[in-house]
């Protein structure tokens, strides 16, 4: 079956970013858009909860749990993973975790920000199950392009995400997973068998500046 899924989203219970719409406020608007997977990541926190992993399936949403973790300072995307802060902090962590499950992506890793990966991604392969295409890009300006050649050099499968801040994020970038079943180890298989798509379209700048021009002090649209 093939999945609609976005495995980077951002929510107001996100401690670290001013965002305005709640978790569940961003399940129905994903279900609007026909979503079937999605997993919440905020900064080094889990908002996984039984109320919210139940709402997600009674709107036909199978939702993983996640966080966008810095892990020796570095933004990286642990997906349906034991987490926590403070025992999770070094690229070894992740390794003992990612030997009892989970899936690890590279979020926007050759962006131009202190917390982007670049060279720990390179130092570090063993541990990434995937590449993130972010959705914050234009015809001219896009740094997803290393990422794309990246990925397709180490044979590694490409994940489409918004990184959702704004709800006008969702949707514009995201994939499609041809899975066995909507269930997390059967989504998690086919990306790791490169059975995923990336669904994009570039950025109009006028119109995102003017969706942007409100965004409040401290909103970072690279996660």
């Amino acid at each position: 079956m093939i999945l609609k899924a976005d495995f980077h989203i951002h929510t107001r219970e996100d401690p670290h970013d001013f965002i305005r719409y709640t978790a569940v406020e961003l399940l129905v608007a994903a279900a609007r858009q026909g979503f079937d997977v999605l997993a919440f990541t905020c900064h080094n926190k889990r908002i996984h909860t039984e109320d919210l992993r139940q709402r997600a399936e009674d709107l036909g949403i199978l939702l993983i749990p996640g966080a966008e973790a810095a892990i020796e300072g570095k933004h990286t995307l642990l997906l349906d993973m034991p987490y926590g802060r403070w025992r999770v902090r070094t690229f070894e962590h992740v390794r003992d975790l990612r030997r009892c499950g989970g899936l690890v992506i590279a979020p926007h890793p050759f962006f131009p920000a202190p917390k982007c990966l670049n060279g720990k991604l390179r130092e570090n392969l063993d541990v990434f199950d995937a590449v993130e295409f972010s959705h914050f890009y234009t015809r001219t300006v896009d740094f997803n392009r290393r990422a794309v050649d990246y990925a397709r050099r180490m044979g590694l499968p490409l994940v489409g995400t918004s990184d959702c801040h704004r709800l006008w994020q969702l949707g514009t970038t995201y994939s499609l997973v041809d899975a066995e079943a909507r269930t997390i180890p059967a989504v998690f298989a086919a990306i790791r068998a490169g059975r995923v798509r990336v669904v994009t379209a570039p950025l109009e700048p006028l119109r995102a500046l003017a969706r942007l021009g409100s965004r409040v002090p401290g909103h970072r649209p690279t996660g």
